[in-house]
């Protein structure tokens, strides 16, 4: 499929559109159905929904192994998984966090009484720019969020460099990003503590960001 140029090529403009039918944001990827299926009417069968059981336990080994680390938890949703991190990690004062992500990155802090701090991104890949991030530290700031976004990581190096010499705590919200890797390792091994989700719009790509992307 051909990138657009310019406004007039978009179809809420009176282009031709991309799809024979409409798509959805939230659209999920089903899989294979009788799988699925057959794995929904085992867990009704054993009675046993939540708090630790087979499946909750294979899903956390595997995506542990996916990622190339050695413990994964699995919590409700994404937001907690960033507020347990957060508490975890002893964030306060403040922590910055990219100006283009979703609201929740905001929400995990405010909610502890932290305040998120609002750094531009960087126009190419619409992650955290590494250098507007050192110029928004100031006595307060305890943490760096960066968003992987779109499957692309963040300069997970030069956040890092920053972290590192600056004494912060660094933590990457991954929703955006399984199945994505950095230099070739997957994201899910980078920072004090990655978060990630399986929602049905999450991105789900084999994109490997190199340090010139």
């Amino acid at each position: 499929m051909p990138l657009t140029s310019a406004l007039s090529e978009l179809a809420i403009f009176g282009a031709a559109p991309a799809f024979e039918e409409t798509l959805h944001v939230g659209r999920p990827n089903i899989g294979n159905r009788r799988k699925f299926e057959e794995r929904v009417g085992d867990i009704l069968d054993r009675r046993w929904l939540t708090n630790g059981g087979r499946y909750v336990r294979e899903l956390e080994q595997r995506i542990a192994e996916f990622a190339g680390v050695g413990h994964c938890i699995a919590v409700c949703n994404a937001t907690v998984a960033l507020e347990i991190a957060i508490r975890a990690l002893g964030m306060t004062g403040e922590v910055i966090v990219p100006s283009f992500t979703f609201v929740a990155t905001a929400h995990a802090l405010q909610w502890q009484e932290i305040t998120p701090v609002f750094c531009d991104i960087d126009p190419r890949t619409h992650t955290l720019d590494p250098r507007r991030v050192e110029q928004m530290i100031t006595p307060r700031t305890t943490g760096i969020i960066g968003v992987h976004l779109w499957g692309r990581a963040c300069d997970i190096d030069a956040l890092s460099e920053v972290a590192d010499r600056r004494g912060l705590k660094l933590l990457f919200d991954s929703a955006h990003a399984i199945g994505c890797s950095y230099k070739g390792q997957a994201v899910g091994g980078f920072g004090d503590a990655p978060t990630a989700a399986t929602m049905s719009n999450t991105a789900a790509s084999l994109r490997d960001s190199k340090a010139s992307a």
